[in-house]
C-alpha cells in the first residue's frame, strides 16, 4: 500500500508564494532583460511577443502558474516528509539530490538536443535551484509535518 504522508497546509503555501515570489524576481526586475534577450535569440526575433497572451489574461496566467507553485510545494513537502528530513542539511541535501539528479539532466538533455541558447539554460539553471534547494530549506523552516 502506498503511504502518502500528510503535509502542512501553510508550508505548502508558503512555498507557493516562495516561489512565486522568486520567480517574478528572476524573470523580472533581477535577470528579465537578460531573460528576454536569451528569448528573443532563441525564437530569432520578437515575433514570439506577439504570440503571447494580451495582458489582460495575465492575472489568470498568474493564478495557474500558483497553482503549480502550490503542486511543486506540495510535492516537495511530501518528499520531506517522507524522507522524514530532520535538519535544514537534510533538506538543503533533498532539494540537491532533485536537483542535480532531475533538474541538470533534463536542461543539459535540452541544451543537446535543441541548441537553445545558453543564457537561457543559465536561467532554467538558476530557477530550478530556487524551486528545488531553496524551497526544500524554507518549507523545512516552516515545518511540514
Amino acid at each position: 500500500m502506498i503511504h502518502i504522508p500528510h503535509v502542512a497546509g501553510g508550508s505548502v503555501l508558503l512555498g507557493a508564494l516562495y516561489n512565486q515570489v522568486s520567480g517574478a524576481l528572476v524573470y523580472g526586475p533581477l535577470f528579465g532583460q537578460v531573460w528576454l534577450d536569451a528569448m528573443n535569440k532563441d525564437k530569432g526575433g520578437e515575433g514570439w511577443i506577439g504570440d503571447s497572451p494580451p495582458k489582460d489574461q495575465m492575472s489568470i496566467l498568474l493564478l495557474k502558474e500558483f497553482v503549480l507553485n502550490l503542486g511543486k510545494s506540495w510535492f516537495t513537502g511530501l518528499l520531506l516528509n517522507l524522507t522524514q528530513a530532520r535538519s535544514i542539511s537534510q533538506a538543503a541535501q533533498l532539494g540537491a539530490f532533485l536537483y542535480f539528479g532531475i533538474l541538470v539532466p533534463s536542461v543539459i538533455s535540452e541544451s543537446m538536443w535543441e541548441r537553445r541558447p545558453n543564457d537561457l539554460q543559465k536561467f532554467k539553471l538558476l530557477s530550478g535551484f530556487s524551486s528545488t534547494i531553496l524551497l526544500a530549506c524554507v518549507m523545512h523552516w516552516w515545518g511540514t509535518a
